[in-house]
């Protein structure tokens, strides 16, 4: 029997069962996400979703890829737990950005260094093609960084960081199975079915937050599948599909959002001299909250535009990939600023 569809209900059934007692303990201990200037929420929010989304994808993925394991595999397992650890201890207590990347750069090197996830090339982008093995090591544990984080920075409204998780990572369920790595596969399906359950509780008005240690494992986990899929689509050729120089484009695709609006917030806090990790409110998210959507509108909206860049790589996967790469891109910025230029037209006619 197939697994992959028995581990997306697996983790479905373990994550929605075991959230209604995470809250509860959630309250008791009273570990609460407290509302600020920068939070949208105006009550305490349980913080412990984290724990079921964890729990639920690793007990699936262990339970019904075992007939696919091999030595190394067990890495993505060991940098899992070691994000689950530090996602727990931020929750409980808040550490600082540089322990956090350190926890996160250790649990990356794992996987690229032992279970070989990691670029082989560049595939053309930006007109590089070779590069030094120890290079493309290194640029594969910023790509697991960035990824983690963006999944991290995104988690800003009820439903958002959730969702996009679960669209990407049923995405590349589907794709690992046409390109038949079934481990790859049972994982992206594991982690699709616990979001699931996650998000009958997450989504607006949220019953219960996911914290560090459900946005990490996200991060992780989808930026393992994205490197795994480059490589894949350079190794196995499927007709009609994508091959390595398109794949890359179909995996900005999928995480366009978060990886956007990460690359416009670091660079504007860059360019105020400030550190990347600084919090504020310039995420997209609060400035289409600042237009007057409801949380549960710009959740959707922004789930559409995710869904709506991702057929566009589809459909455009046999032209040039490097010109469709930068024109997601350079759309996608677009796209992120919209809501600001929206709000200073506002705010002139106000004025008027």
């Amino acid at each position: 029997m197939q697994p992959l569809l028995p581990s997306a209900i697996t983790a479905f059934l373990i994550s929605l069962a075991s959230i209604p007692s995470l809250i509860r303990v959630a309250r008791k201990v009273e570990l609460y996400d407290e509302p600020n200037e920068r939070k949208i929420h105006p009550d305490k929010i349980p913080l412990l979703g984290g724990l079921a989304i964890f729990a639920a994808t690793i007990f699936s993925f262990t339970f019904w890829a075992a007939g696919y394991f091999e030595q190394q595999h067990l890495f993505i397992v060991a940098s899992l737990i070691i994000l689950f650890f530090l996602g727990l201890r931020d929750d409980i207590m808040p550490l600082q950005p540089v322990a956090k990347i350190f926890g996160q750069a250790v649990a990356a090197m794992l996987v690229v260094l032992f279970c070989n996830i990691r670029l082989q090339g560049m595939h053309g982008l930006f007109g590089l093609h070779a590069l030094p093995v120890w290079v493309l090591a290194i640029l594969s544990v910023l790509v697991i960084l960035f990824i983690i984080n963006a999944y991290n920075l995104i988690d800003g409204v009820d439903g958002l960081a959730g969702g996009l998780g679960f669209i990407a990572s049923a995405a590349f369920g589907v794709l690992f199975l046409l390109y038949q790595d079934k481990l790859m596969a049972v994982l992206s399906f594991s982690l699709s079915g616990a979001l699931l359950g996650f998000l009958m509780f997450n989504f607006h008005p949220a019953r219960i937050f996911m914290g560090d240690t459900g946005s990490m494992t996200i991060g992780f986990i989808l930026a393992v599948l994205s490197l795994r899929f480059v490589e894949l689509s350079k190794a196995v050729f499927i007709p009609d599909l994508f091959d390595s120089r398109s794949a890359p484009v179909m995996v900005l695709a999928m995480l366009i959002i978060p990886v956007v609006d990460t690359l416009r917030v670091f660079t504007l806090r860059i360019l105020k001299r400030r550190s990347p990790f600084s919090p504020d409110r310039n995420h997209l998210h609060h400035k289409m909250l600042e237009l007057g959507l409801s949380p549960g509108t710009v959740t959707l909206i922004l789930y559409a535009v995710n869904l709506l860049f991702m057929a566009a790589a589809y459909l455009f996967r046999t032209e040039n990939s490097a010109l469709v790469f930068y024109i997601l891109l350079a759309n996608a910025l677009l796209f992120t600023q919209l809501p600001l230029i929206l709000l200073k037209i506002k705010k002139a006619r106000q004025i008027a």
